[in-house]
């Protein structure tokens, strides 16, 4: 979690969030692309995970200055949280982690668990007018899934408008607290059966909330993946429609 609160300035423009990019570098770069150069970018962390480049991920994501936090997978990677060793085949933790440059790693575990945005909606004001909470899972649970119908059952952050979370991999929006819960979805490995590369967008002036999705050659990152060896289940769900 931030100690200090990110103050962004007014851009008169929406923030745009991403979420579960899981080193899927052509989802990842079709978003970006997608995005305008000057925007303000927040990811909700699992940056890592599942697929094939990892190091190339981070650089992107550092050299775009994406705000990031840490996802779960990101934890896994770092050692900072654990998971079943039957897992790995699909996870691909051991492999990410002996992939990564020292610098991508350092970089990785520098990023917070969570993150607090304030900005404002009007060049000319001075007072924050409107806050985010990223968060992965939940506020308090990386691990944990937040979906359009599970039950809240954490205290909503104080002074927040908007709650953004990831690791369900669906996009969603729902009112929830006093504010509400965004999740953009995941740029990696969609998993709502619509292929593409998911994320959204929040405009602080006319607090709306926007969603998108970015379409890269899935059929030849899905080649790449089979002659690097990622476990069939992982690749046929970037297309899944059914």
């Amino acid at each position: 979690m931030s100690s200090l609160p990110l103050l962004l300035p007014y851009r008169g423009a929406p923030v745009y969030i991403i979420a579960d990019v899981h080193a899927n570098l052509p989802a990842l770069q079709a978003v970006l692309d997608s995005i305008p150069p000057s925007a303000d970018i927040v990811c909700a962390g699992d940056l890592l995970g599942y697929y094939t480049e990892p190091n190339e991920v981070c650089q992107l994501l550092r050299e775009r200055k994406v705000h990031c936090i840490k996802g779960n997978h990101d934890k896994y990677v770092l050692g900072e949280l654990s998971y079943s060793d039957s897992r790995e085949s699909k996870y691909r933790i051991q492999s990410t982690r002996e992939s990564l440059t020292d610098e991508n790693l350092k970089w990785l575990s520098s990023l917070p668990d969570a993150l607090e945005l304030r900005f404002s909606t009007d060049e000319k004001s001075t007072p924050v007018d409107t806050a985010l909470y990223v968060a992965h899972g939940s506020p308090h649970n990386a691990e944990e899934y937040i979906y359009k119908d599970t039950e809240i059952g954490f205290a909503w952050p104080d002074a927040m408008d908007y709650l953004v979370l990831g690791h369900t991999h669906h996009p969603m929006q729902r009112p929830a607290g006093a504010g509400i819960i965004v999740n953009p979805g995941s740029v990696g490995q969609a998993r709502d059966r619509i292929p593409g590369a998911c994320y959204a967008s929040i405009d602080a002036h006319s607090r709306t909330v926007e969603f998108f999705r970015a379409n890269y050659d899935i059929d030849a990152y899905k080649n790449r993946l089979r002659e690097a060896g990622i476990q069939e289940a992982m690749i046929e769900i970037l297309s899944r429609t059914a």
